[in-house]
């Protein structure tokens, strides 16, 4: 009895230790190599089109902040001369279609409207590969160069679903800021004017927030 109590006593101690290690590994940000590998970003190149997957829309109709990063990110390729097109592609539940809105403020962010193409009916991930093939300008194949951008947690199945679908040249962009003729437009070169701003440095790339957006992704209905 002694010997079965010695051994539950060092379990539950190793036990213990293991679980705060975890979670100071956690809370300070330690990688988490599963939702690593979730994660699929390729260095964009020249391409045909570049097509912008839609990422919800909250309240007052205005894309999500994982639908903005997705525009700016489409926005800043186009402005670099990556593609002629940018195609938002997304239906949605509301009266107006989320590639229309993303298309709206795409246009505040420096998109022509003669490059904005909206591709309307898309309800899930697996819809857009088809989708986008029905649109009569541009018009694409599935050996057509493409570069898809959408957010890092979505962006390993973005691919296995264009994949599955048969495209065979495509590239997944999940962030990007202009270096050339549209740098004016990258935002992360913007410094503040007031002088007595000071960044706090605080992070936003540990275990819990990345949770709390996989949260998120999961609730939005539409990608």
């Amino acid at each position: 009895m002694k010997k079965l109590w010695r051994i539950c006593r060092w379990y539950l101690i190793v036990v213990g230790l293991l679980a705060h290690f975890l979670v100071l590994w956690l809370g300070f940000g330690g990688p988490v190599f599963l939702d690593r590998w979730l994660v699929v970003h390729d260095k964009p190149v020249e391409a045909e089109a570049i097509v912008c997957l839609t990422g919800g829309v909250g309240a007052n109709n205005f894309p999500t902040e994982r639908g903005l990063q997705r525009i700016y990110t489409a926005v800043q390729l186009y402005l670099d001369g990556y593609a002629p097109w940018v195609i938002f592609s997304g239906g949605g539940s509301g009266a107006v279609s989320q590639g229309e809105i993303y298309a709206e403020v795409a246009g505040w962010l420096g998109l022509p409207e003669e490059a904005v193409v909206i591709e309307p009916y898309s309800r899930s991930t697996a819809d857009h590969p088809d989708n986008i093939l029905k649109l009569k300008e541009p018009a694409l194949e599935k050996d057509s160069a493409l570069l898809i951008v959408t957010t890092p947690l979505h962006s390993r199945r973005v691919a296995l679903c264009f994949r599955k679908a048969g495209f065979s040249y495509f590239r997944i962009v999940t962030h990007y800021s202009a270096r050339g003729k549209g740098v004016r437009a990258n935002r992360l070169l913007k410094k503040s004017k007031l002088k007595e701003y000071v960044p706090s440095g605080k992070k936003y790339d540990d275990f819990l927030f990345r949770l709390r957006l996989s949260l998120i992704h999961i609730s939005e209905p539409t990608r």
